[in-house]
């Protein structure tokens, strides 16, 4: 166990050793399987590429909007001070076009804070699909540990089975050879089917398991399995704590949501100023206000438009404001959460390493234990029960010592999760999905067009 800490199972006498490299079914491989093959990653890439589209959009606010109108009908003017007598009051039928280019040359600031908010949007989506892939990376870690746990579980059960029934062969002799009574018979017979019994249980379960693998990973796993210790693990708790508030892609996406209400602010107070526009346009009509013939006129003109008072201002402002607050509240939570989280991991982590030195004594207590009580038993000093009571405990030191090689290295695996840091662990990084996060820091630095040229690949 930690004495051993290049071999998971080496009490076991088993082919499956930690850190031998194997072919058919890697650590690795099932996690960057899960993390982008699994159904759930898809659903948040495609999160990401919709926000993503949705920014993009914005393009549009920074670009001349063309409209063009057109009608025709019939048309009723009665205006003797400017019609002729022989055009006024009566019915004309009549046609009129325009088409009319407009461009928002100052907005109070609106466009640039809606792209800058859309982007913090973005970089928070892109930070929930990251999260999303280190639950995936842990849940492909815990499907493959325990595929694993319970092969070498049902190596133990194998093994105990083989040595019930090597007693029960030699208790037979004796019982034949008239050194035992025809009783023990019977009592070594109900503790071989007890054993076969367990092993039909372990051999239950670890099909279970495997179909859990195979709903994480998407496919059952084939072949050994193995696995290496992590290092570089932080070595004091409050450092763990400290690095995994600073690295967690929760914290982070709940810092995005408060930049996003912020600039929710900014936009609200744009409201309040003026909106300087440029028109240029062209009007063409036949018969137009009553006079025959064609007519066309073009114009170009800037224009201001200022909303000097609109009501519910103020509370506009205000419900700004108390959602950046609450945005605020809920990183806290998410800070307190990521804490917790890393505390209990911490708690868990350092009680499986004492508890797997502990058992390593059990291990050696229990066999010596065995080995003598069963000379003891040949030799006619100990009796058949305390021979299996001593196999069973040996047995039952065995399976926990399985249990928790398993635990101890699962949470190595889980301290890296919450440090947001596993999946990257596994060759999987942000750099290498199809959009990393920086969206915000790149239109704050270098304008809101600087966002407008992102290639979106398709989903696969």
């Amino acid at each position: 166990m930690i004495r051993h800490a290049g071999q998971w199972a080496a009490a076991l006498g088993l082919s499956l050793a930690l850190g031998v490299p194997v072919q058919a079914e890697s650590l690795k491989s099932a996690v960057q399987a899960a993390v982008t093959e699994n159904p759930t990653a898809r659903v948040r890439n495609a999160d990401v590429q919709a926000t993503t589209l949705d920014l993009l959009a914005r393009e549009r606010d920074f670009l001349p909007t063309v409209t063009a109108t057109a009608e025709a009908g019939a048309y009723y003017y009665n205006d003797p001070a400017r019609l002729a007598p022989a055009n006024n009051n009566r019915v004309t039928a009549g046609a009129r076009a325009n088409v009319e280019a407009k461009y928002v040359i100052f907005d109070g600031f609106r466009r640039a804070n809606a792209v800058y908010r859309d982007t913090a949007r973005v970089d928070e989506s892109i930070f929930r699909l990251l999260d999303a892939s280190e639950t995936l990376a842990l849940s492909a870690v815990e499907a493959y540990i325990d595929v694993l746990r319970h092969r070498n579980l049902a190596a133990v059960t194998r093994q105990n089975l083989v040595k019930h029934q090597d007693i029960g062969n030699q208790v037979m002799d004796l019982v034949d050879g008239g050194r035992l009574p025809a009783s023990e018979r019977f009592e070594v017979d109900q503790r071989i089917a007890a054993a076969r019994l367990v092993g039909v249980q372990v051999q239950q379960a670890l099909r279970d398991a495997e179909d859990r693998y195979e709903a994480v990973v998407g496919h059952k796993p084939e072949g050994p399995m193995s696995m290496q210790w992590v290092r570089n693990l932080p070595l004091t708790k409050e450092a763990f704590l400290r690095q995994a508030v600073a690295q967690s892609f929760q914290v982070k996406a709940a810092e995005t949501a408060i930049r996003q209400s912020r600039y929710d602010e900014e936009i609200v107070r744009s409201g309040t100023l003026p909106q300087v526009a440029a028109r240029t346009g062209v009007n063409a009509g036949l018969n137009q206000n009553g006079v025959p013939g064609r007519s066309v006129d073009a114009y170009a003109a800037v224009g201001v438009e200022w909303e000097i008072f609109s009501g519910g201002r103020k509370a506009q402002r205000s419900a700004a404001i108390m959602r950046t607050v609450q945005a605020q509240a809920a990183r806290d939570a998410v800070v307190l959460d990521v804490r917790e989280l890393a505390a209990t991991t911490w708690n868990a982590y350092s009680a499986n390493i004492e508890r797997t030195v502990l058992i390593d004594r059990q291990l050696s207590a229990t066999r010596r234990t065995a080995d003598q009580y069963f000379t003891q038993f040949q030799a006619g000093t100990r009796s058949l029960i305390e021979v299996l009571d001593a196999e069973a405990a040996w047995f039952n030191a065995r399976f926990e010592d399985v249990s928790a090689e398993a635990s101890y290295a699962f949470n190595q695996y889980q301290m890296l999760a919450v440090e947001s840091r596993l999946a990257s662990h596994f060759g999987v990084r942000a750099s290498n999905m199809a959009l990393a996060p920086g969206f915000e820091r790149r239109a704050v630095e270098a304008g809101p067009f600087s966002v407008f040229s992102t290639d979106i690949p398709a989903l696969k």
